[in-house]
């Protein structure tokens, strides 16, 4: 489905850059045949590194020059047909009255090659905060039945790579360690590669500290590179997967459940079912649910969750690919949601996978989570994470 989606997107951005942009340039036509094949090598970029370099769609074995390059030129191929459709739609009216007039089609020439100058400065910005540091993001969300405050600090696709090694998760667990949360939850996307040469790079998972522990679902990356045995390492480092079944961390304050992601049944792994995760749990307390993608939440929403936490998305990576990502993730890409009594988180990631390196306006974080009983209060929290970034910004 991936394929068929990327291809259907890939073919329209080619045909429409043709057509717009190089079909009306002042040059020869041998020359235009010359630019499309690029163009076309650009727009049919994950076809190609698969089908040519081999290895697999999320990880293709080729120079990482190649593929960072690739990525950047498909990025920014991406964002410019969007801002040229904008483009001819503007100048639509101005086309109708100044066709014949000499110079009209320069002007719009000039107009096109300086949009596409600014969308490959724009998407190579974007990529430096792709690989950027996580920011540690505070909320604060009132659960019914909740008897006492609860801090939980989130990860989620965390997509070790050879481009993010144990230096960076390093760093991460520094910065989730430090706000003292009753529990770390993390909702999958853990790698993209396979056990032996990535390994290391999550190594410092192991030094997660949280008063109940660390719980973890699957994402959907995480049955491309041999689920089993990534799971195996994983639980090793001393995390807990809530695979279709849940716990009662803590004293009894709520129930954390946990599913499988919907790509589980491309590895004969079970499928997600919330039911089963759900049985047994006692009444009277506030379900947690953990699911990689929250369009998850309609069920969940059906089934009395309070809080679902979800990533998947990246945060929509950018204002505009927000809304697109958004519809095919039942409404959900960003931020809290509500959906009838349950509400929805959708965490920017606390990384990306870097076959689409790209954020603009949609920084990483590392969510600290502070659930309260309705109508009670906890000035500890505030105080305590403001004492956490202090030191923070002052170590940086």
């Amino acid at each position: 489905m991936f394929m068929i989606g990327v291809s259907i997107l890939g073919g329209a951005l080619f045909l429409y850059a043709l057509l717009s942009y190089i079909r009306p340039l002042r040059l020869r036509w041998w020359w235009k045949v010359l630019l499309s094949l690029p163009l076309a090598a650009v727009a049919f970029k994950f076809q190609l590194l698969y089908w040519v370099w081999g290895g697999h769609l999320f990880r293709p074995q080729v120079p990482m020059w190649l593929e960072l390059g690739s990525n950047w030129l498909f990025m920014a191929l991406l964002l410019f047909v969007p801002l040229l459709v904008a483009l001819d739609a503007l100048r639509l009216p101005l086309w109708c009255l100044l066709r014949r007039r000499p110079g009209w089609k320069r002007v719009n020439n000039v107009l096109n090659s300086l949009l596409m100058l600014a969308t490959l400065v724009t998407t190579a910005v974007g990529m430096h905060h792709a690989f950027a540091l996580p920011e540690v993001r505070e909320i604060t969300l009132r659960l019914p039945q909740l008897r006492e405050p609860v801090r939980l600090a989130m990860l989620t696709d965390l997509h070790a790579d050879r481009y993010k090694q144990a230096e960076f998760f390093r760093e991460v667990v520094t910065r989730t360690n430090a706000l003292q949360a009753d529990a770390v939850v993390i909702t999958g996307d853990f790698e993209d590669g396979h056990l032996y040469s990535l390994a290391p790079a999550l190594a410092p998972l192991r030094h997660l500290d949280a008063h109940w522990g660390v719980y973890a679902v699957d994402g959907n990356h995480d049955y491309f590179s041999g689920h089993d045995a990534w799971q195996r390492y994983l639980k090793k480092l001393g995390i807990r997967f809530l695979n279709n079944e849940h716990v009662l961390p803590g004293p009894g304050h709520l129930v954390l459940a946990g599913v499988t992601d919907p790509a589980a049944a491309r590895d004969n792994c079970p499928p997600p079912d919330l039911a089963q995760a759900l049985a047994g749990a006692p009444a009277g307390l506030p379900v947690v649910l953990l699911a990689h993608q929250p369009r998850m939440a309609a069920e969940a929403a059906r089934r009395g969750v309070a809080l679902q936490l979800s990533g998947h998305t990246h945060g929509g990576h950018a204002p505009g690919l927000r809304e697109i990502i958004a519809r095919f993730n039942g409404g959900l890409a960003q931020g809290l949601h509500r959906i009838g009594h349950t509400q929805v988180y959708v965490s920017n990631g606390t990384s990306l996978w870097s076959g689409f390196p790209l954020r603009l306006f949609t920084p990483a974080e590392i969510t600290l989570i502070t659930l309260l009983p309705e109508g009670k209060s906890d000035s500890r929290v505030s105080q305590s994470l403001k004492k956490v970034l202090d030191k923070l910004e002052f170590a940086e």
